[in-house]
């Protein structure tokens, strides 16, 4: 008998879930849309460009129909946080809003919303402020997390609103089995808002869960939004993921992506300068060893005039580790005046490792700036000779020149106790593990 792939897994989950009356038919029909689109097109796999570069069948080995949620202890939780004493914390336990190990003084003009409460006492509300994915070929996997996200949390800031503690969103995995877990993020800044999030993914124990993100990202007019995403899973979890940012004119966002950990991590981006005058800088790190697998895909589309990218994405991988960066830059024939940076350096520390670097620029207009590069290669050898030289061993060396590398990206996190936690999970993983923690 063949096993069953995930779309046949999905189809039989989905003939056996209910459709709560209280979410109402509109919310009956978009769950079926997504569940026929899925059906049509199939999950990405090899043949889809964006995703060739994908271990796919490592996706299929986790279960696809809805996987049971844990209890969630406090107590337990507390020793994998990061130390933001003041942050205003939100916790998603397998995708759920988890109350109970969430902050509860919520300053004026910032709102917190439970989706899966809202979703049974105001579907229609729910459904407006949730994007309805679909129109990219991209978008099956937050398909995925629309039909079948049972929570997730609503984030708000009201427009002027300032806030000076960060927000601390914990993406959380509890189970011991393997599990798929989807959840829907929706976090919106008014106009001249301004606040910082830290976004943190954890696992309790072995936790051995797939979790499937679909989040969007709103940003007002003249807002700043400053975002620290910190990947952090268990060896058996894995994570995909798909953010969606709209910028309005004149407002700035930065996000610094570190991926740490996890069995196999997916992340998309699709972000529209839509505005004049708005940008946005993306700073990305990732560390694939052992056998794990990394793959950043972004594509960002310049709309509106004298709008600005900048993107540094960098990369390790060690024993048999995978990653990829596939990063692609639109400009518009709308967005005249438009300047556009994209860099992929990589660093390969051993022979069966493996990284796949695809930059793109799709320019439509002339008056603009654009430029992108990108190298992979060993650690210098000039470089370490220089350092053998003057009496390092060859293996403190290594470790040095990697940790250099790494250390122009995670220097320019914003956040001190982010910066460590980061710095010491690479301490942890690069050759020289005790000098490097004293460095860190």
């Amino acid at each position: 008998m063949t096993a069953m792939g995930p779309v046949e897994r999905i189809a039989a989950a989905e003939a056996g879930l209910a459709n709560p009356p209280a979410r109402g038919p509109a919310w009956a029909r978009r769950r079926k849309r997504a569940f026929d689109t899925i059906a049509s097109r199939g999950l990405p796999g090899r043949g889809d460009e964006n995703w060739k570069y994908l271990d796919h069948s490592r996706i299929a080995e986790y279960p696809f129909d809805v996987s049971p949620t844990a209890t969630v202890d406090a107590a337990a939780l507390a020793p994998r946080m990061l130390p933001l004493e003041h942050a205003h914390r939100v916790v998603l336990a397998d995708g759920r809003y988890e109350p109970r190990c969430s902050g509860r003084d919520v300053p004026a003009g910032l709102e917190i919303i439970d989706l899966g409460v809202l979703l049974e006492r105001d579907p229609q509300s729910a459904l407006a402020m949730l994007r309805a994915p679909g129109e990219d070929a991209d978008d099956r996997f937050a398909l995925l997390a629309d039909a079948l996200a049972t929570g997730g949390v609503l984030i708000r800031v009201a427009p002027g609103m300032e806030i000076a503690e960060p927000l601390y969103l914990v993406h959380l995995a509890t189970a011991a089995a393997p599990a798929v877990h989807q959840s829907r993020v929706v976090i919106e800044a008014g106009s001249g808002a301004r606040f910082t999030l830290v976004e943190h993914f954890v696992a309790l124990g072995g936790a051995a869960a797939l979790g499937n993100l679909a989040a969007e990202l709103t940003l007002g007019e003249s807002s700043v939004v400053t975002h620290l995403r910190l990947h952090e899973h268990s060896p058996a979890a894995a994570q995909i993921e798909t953010w969606v940012a709209r910028l309005a004119g004149g407002s700035r966002y930065e996000q610094h992506l570190l991926v740490l950990g996890g069995r196999l991590v997916r992340s998309n981006l699709r972000l529209a300068l839509e505005g004049r005058d708005a940008a946005c800088r993306l700073d990305g790190l990732f560390l694939a060893d052992g056998d794990r697998q990394v793959d950043l895909h972004t594509a960002i589309t310049h709309v509106g005039p004298a709008t600005e990218t900048t993107q540094d994405y960098r990369g390790i991988a060690a024993g048999r580790g995978r990653g990829a960066f596939n990063g692609k830059i639109v400009v518009q024939p709308t967005a005249r005046g438009a300047n556009a940076i994209q860099s992929s350096r990589n660093l390969l520390l051993t022979p069966l490792a493996e990284i796949n670097a695809r930059p793109q620029l799709e320019i439509l207009v002339d008056e603009v700036q654009c430029r992108h590069g990108a190298t992979t290669g060993t650690l210098d050898p000039e470089q370490l000779f220089y350092l053998v030289s003057r009496g390092l061993d060859p293996e403190t060396a290594r470790a040095l020149l990697t940790f250099a590398f790494c250390r122009e990206v995670t220097r320019r996190l914003p956040l001190a106790p982010v910066r460590a936690a980061a710095e010491m999970l690479l301490a942890g993983a690069l050759p020289d593990r005790e000098l490097m923690r004293e460095l860190g």
